[in-house]
């Protein structure tokens, strides 16, 4: 079974990593969610030798009303109650595989840019090979080829000291595409050779759906997959443009279309935004970036929580988690991010 309920009894003396070990070799290598619920032990306390347990548990580890948030913080989460725990355990349920490989991903994330931007591609390339993304690619219906032009898919101009990177590609709500991708690296390597603030917006009625699906497994393979992911990374010349930038986003921002933005040092949304990460529906993780922008914005625990729930969080959530920074009406949403811009010169 991919759920186990484990007692938190066990934590209840100096012999909880023994059990915990003994858990894992039940497990039997089977990607698990392990949900810690029932009566605490009073006055509970995880010393250093379970913490590491915990922190090398091959699954994912849940703390069900857990009286002492210093202990619930040594879980990959933690839930008020078991009403609370439900959507994250269908989450769970629908890729076990994803969802585990999410939180050994998030669980021990290095602070370098570089080191954590190849380690959640290499997970995001393994898990494009597992059971659960080619059942997606499956049952999904068939997708619309996806359209062979020369349009540009990014546009700048430049106003006073100010640069003003555009995505044109509205009609498709910035699907990002491969396309769009390498115009999007060659314009951000440029303009890293010149001074100055810049603004990047989208066009149409949102700033991005995210990845285009009708490229999904269209790639060559796993591997080669990942050293391209590498080789053009936008998200790591947004991370080294980020004192720089300031981000405007309205409508549907959803997987790379909140991960990359996660990176600037302003992101201003307009108050109809929305935001998603849909990656585990997939049997993925996010690939732009999310696991280190947006989990420096807003933790690894509601980072989590966002990818085995699926849902959908508004301005008014995203501003007090910290993945915005500022919430502005959409007719002023322009003009407040070149204000900004305009104070950084």
């Amino acid at each position: 079974m991919p759920v186990v309920v484990v007692d938190p009894q066990v934590f209840d003396g100096p012999s909880a990593p023994a059990v915990l070990a003994a858990l894992v070799d039940e497990l039997g290598g089977d990607p698990t969610l392990l949900c810690f619920d029932g009566d605490w032990p009073p006055g509970i306390e995880v010393d250093p030798s379970t913490r590491t347990s915990l922190r090398r548990l091959p699954a994912l580890s849940v703390a069900v009303a857990c009286p002492d948030p210093a202990v619930a913080a040594a879980f990959d989460l933690a839930v008020v109650d078991a009403d609370a725990l439900a959507p994250l355990r269908v989450g769970f349920e629908q890729a076990p595989y994803a969802s585990v490989s999410a939180a050994l991903l998030l669980r021990d994330a290095p602070d370098d840019t570089w080191a954590g931007l190849v380690a959640e591609s290499g997970t995001y390339s393994l898990l494009q090979a597992g059971p659960e993304f080619r059942r997606w690619l499956a049952s999904r219906c068939a997708p619309r080829p996806a359209r062979e032009d020369d349009a540009e898919r990014v546009t700048v101009e430049r106003r006073g000291a100010i640069h003003e990177i555009v995505l044109t590609r509205g009609e498709r709500h910035n699907a990002f595409d491969a396309r769009m991708r390498d115009q999007l690296h060659a314009v951000l390597r440029d303009l890293a050779a010149v001074d100055g603030p810049i603004v990047v917006r989208g066009d149409g009625p949102s700033f991005s759906s995210g990845g285009d699906l009708a490229e999904f497994g269209s790639s060559a393979g796993p591997v080669q997959s990942h050293v391209l992911r590498v080789t053009r990374s936008v998200a790591m010349l947004l991370s080294d443009l980020a004192p720089r930038l300031v981000v405007a986003l309205h409508g549907a921002c959803i997987g790379a279309g909140i991960e990359l933005p996660a990176f600037a040092s302003r992101v201003i949304a307009a108050d109809t935004a929305r935001f998603a990460l849909p990656e585990l529906k997939l049997g993925l993780v996010p690939g732009a970036g999310g696991t280190v922008s947006i989990r420096r914005r807003i933790g690894r625990a509601f980072l989590l929580e966002l990818l085995l729930s699926g849902r959908t969080i508004d301005t008014a959530t995203a501003r007090r988690s910290g993945l915005v920074d500022e919430v502005v009406p959409l007719a002023q949403l322009r003009d407040r991010a070149y204000a900004i811009a305009e104070s950084m010169t």
